[in-house]
């Protein structure tokens, strides 16, 4: 049976939310790219809040699967916006939600996932994701 976790990379078109503060989220962009999947690339580092408005409605809207992986600012604002233009499924990287994301996650109908790193999903072979994924499952945590 597949996990909402693990069906959420079998999208074709992604927008991934960063300001670099993970770094796994560059190892996402660049596995999903591996995949032939649609990467766009929101990175929102150092911008002030007028670019970072201006950026997301540049974005061409709605997207199949979001990640979002910031900490230089509330991701649960950029997670309503989303909603609102009709993005439903959302990745909320480990580490980086918040009180009002885990509030979101819990009340809203889009499937909004937290507390998971990609690369769990996404690493493989004998790489430092691939043990992780071992120590996961061997957890319950997977």
């Amino acid at each position: 049976m597949t996990s909402d976790a693990e069906s959420f990379w079998e999208g074709k078109n992604y927008l991934i939310v960063t300001d670099r503060s993970k770094p796994a989220i560059k190892l996402t962009i660049d596995e999903l790219k591996k995949r032939g999947m649609s990467v766009q690339v929101m990175d929102i580092k150092g911008i002030g809040a007028d670019k970072i408005n201006a950026g997301l409605k540049a974005l061409s809207l709605p997207v199949e699967k979001v990640v979002i992986g910031i900490t230089a600012m509330e991701p649960a604002d950029i997670i309503h916006y989303l909603m609102d233009r009709g993005c439903k499924d959302i990745w909320v990287h480990w580490r980086t939600d918040t009180e009002k994301v885990r509030q979101l996650a819990s009340s809203s109908g889009d499937n909004i996932l937290i507390g998971r790193c990609p690369m769990l999903y996404l690493g493989n072979g004998l790489s430092i994701h691939g043990m992780h994924r071992l120590i996961a499952r061997s957890f319950g945590k997977y």
